[in-house]
């Protein structure tokens, strides 16, 4: 039986991908939905996603992040793709 389209990430603990780093993710067949939180002071080796695109939106707390050759310090409200 396939998964239900409705779900939720309350009351569900993240899944560690990386130290300090903490993941939600909800799937269909073509899209991703994942919530990501970092323990401040993480960093995550540079590493790319050649066959999706992503977008990431800024929900609470800062981080710097490089895209291509260009690093910028994004914080709530900010968004990247």
């Amino acid at each position: 039986m396939p998964e239900s389209p409705f779900r939720s990430w309350n009351g569900v603990e993240p899944h560690p991908i990386f130290p300090g780093v903490g993941l939600h993710a909800i799937g269909g067949e073509q899209a991703l939905l994942a919530r990501v939180s970092y323990a401040p002071g993480t960093n995550v080796r540079r590493h790319s996603h050649e066959a999706t695109e992503q977008v990431v939106v800024i929900t609470a707390g800062s981080l710097r992040m490089t895209i291509g050759e260009e690093t910028r310090v994004l914080a709530a409200g900010d968004v990247a793709v």
